[in-house]
């Protein structure tokens, strides 16, 4: 029964995105790492053949489509893939499962339009990433970290907001990233304007500063909000950034850690 199946770190991770998509950081982390499993449409002789990509042929693996195209589902395990196809109800001799380091498989979607769903039908829950992030991910642009310096972020206008119209999605998303993890201090977001583009900008107090945990951040925090706008991240040092300073002093932060203390400089 699926429900016996023990529980690897890459299920653990997509069972825990279904709670709140702030672990997205841990998700993707744990999806290159080792092997993973994937389904080709059987035949006689299949198990006999390499998995490659050749320019002019037919995707080798298992392609499903919904509304919004052509994907690919994968597994955590050979277990999950069984699992998946039986809830499924997938007829016997449909597929066949195999796998493959997983750096090595998601750079076969490289030049492909093809999204990936992890765990399909299996009751760790399912995750669905686009072909532009299955890209990062094989080629690790995903995991290169994020400027920690303020001045790098781009030029805009930035007004105050009533609490009642800050973006929930992102407001929530860094907020449950951010309590755990001692790092951030505080943190405040902005309505912002970028060459006529609205969209909101998250400032945030980090003592110390810790590039990764930054980057990791900015990874949850765009994890889960509207392509309608954009998210700016941007680190905030309170004794310097007269630029934010005023902003700071007339807006509520959304996050504060629990023994976070303004330093007097800070005060306009």
């Amino acid at each position: 029964m699926s429900e016996h199946i023990p529980m690897n770190e890459l299920d653990r991770c997509i069972r825990a995105m279904g709670r709140s998509q702030s672990t997205f950081p841990d998700f993707c982390r744990a999806v290159i790492q080792g092997e993973l499993w994937f389904l080709r449409p059987f035949h006689v002789g299949i198990e006999d053949e390499p998995v490659v990509v050749q320019k002019g042929e037919l995707f080798p693996l298992a392609l499903l489509r919904d509304a919004d195209g052509e994907f690919s589902p994968l597994f955590s395990s050979e277990a999950r893939a069984e699992e998946g196809m039986r809830n499924g109800n997938v007829p016997m001799l449909t597929y066949w499962v195999g796998s493959m380091p997983a750096k090595q498989l998601l750079a076969m979607f490289a030049g492909t339009s093809f999204g990936v769903v992890f765990n399909k039908g299996c009751v760790t829950g399912e995750i669905a990433i686009k072909a532009d992030l299955i890209r990062d991910l094989a080629s690790g642009k995903v995991f290169q970290p994020t400027e920690l310096d303020p001045r790098q972020h781009k030029t805009g206008t930035v007004t105050a907001l009533d609490p009642a119209d800050y973006p929930t999605e992102v407001v929530q998303l860094a907020f449950e990233f951010m309590r755990r993890h001692k790092n951030f201090r505080a943190a405040w977001v902005w309505g912002v304007t970028v060459a006529s583009r609205p969209g909101y900008a998250v400032g945030t107090v980090m003592e110390p500063h810790d590039t990764a945990l930054f980057h990791d951040l900015n990874l949850a925090v765009h994890a889960g909000h509207s392509p309608d706008y954009e998210t700016f991240l941007v680190l905030l040092d309170e004794a310097s950034e007269a630029g934010y300073r005023q902003m700071m002093e007339s807006s509520p932060p959304f996050y504060t850690a629990p023994d976070y203390l303004r330093p007097p400089e800070a005060k306009v």
